[in-house]
């Protein structure tokens, strides 16, 4: 096989996992912006017209990076902050489509998410 062959094969595989790379993101950002999209429900047990706006700290027993980074960061907010384990809170958590630790909601007065950050920020 010449050189030009080859050359082009390995260009329109390159071609071909980028684009299932971008596909599988899309994808995922879909499935977030949806999941946010459905929020717009109060949590059982609470009363619409007695929220304030809070976080919900979504994090797990083993994770390091929430104890030392993202705790101390959260507790300098002025907005109450609910920490949520997301393993044994698992259908809270696939309501927002919580799969790394740590993640954070912004649930806004309305009780819909205004906000969903995935990781540490």
């Amino acid at each position: 096989m010449s050189f030009e062959v080859q050359a082009a094969a390995l260009g329109l595989t390159g071609a071909a996992v980028g684009l299932a790379a971008m596909a599988a993101r899309v994808t995922a950002w879909r499935a977030r912006r949806h999941a946010v999209g459905e929020v717009g429900t109060p949590i059982a047990g609470e009363h619409p017209s007695l929220r304030e706006p809070y976080v919900l700290y979504f994090t797990t027993e083993q994770c390091s990076t929430c104890r030392l980074l993202q705790e101390p960061a959260l507790a300098r907010l002025a907005a109450p902050v609910r920490r949520v384990d997301a393993i044994a809170e698992r259908e809270l958590a696939e309501r927002f489509a919580i799969f790394p630790v740590p993640s954070t909601v912004v649930i806004g007065s309305d009780g819909a998410a205004a906000n969903v950050n995935y990781g540490f920020a």
